[in-house]
């Protein structure tokens, strides 16, 4: 009798194997399903930023350039 109880014992540790090896399975298959999916902009909108970015940057250094105004910041001192 017990050798019957050890064989199913071994069979059920067969068993707990399966059903961890499935569930593994079951959650690569989620993710490899959700990999046409992502998180951020698309080359097209990122490009669209970049332009806008860029056309900031030029419109500033031109206000600047207008002005008169090298970049460069000097401290005044009040005495």
């Amino acid at each position: 009798m017990r050798k019957k109880l050890n064989e199913w014992a071994d069979a059920s540790k067969v068993l707990h194997g399966l059903v961890i090896f499935g569930f593994m399975i079951a959650f690569m298959v989620s993710i490899l399903s959700c990999q046409d999916f992502h998180i951020g902009k698309t080359e097209e909108e990122l490009a669209k930023e970049m332009f806008r970015v860029d056309s900031l940057l030029n419109h500033i250094q031109y206000m600047l350039d207008s002005a008169s105004v090298d970049g460069s910041f000097v401290e005044i001192e009040n005495d």
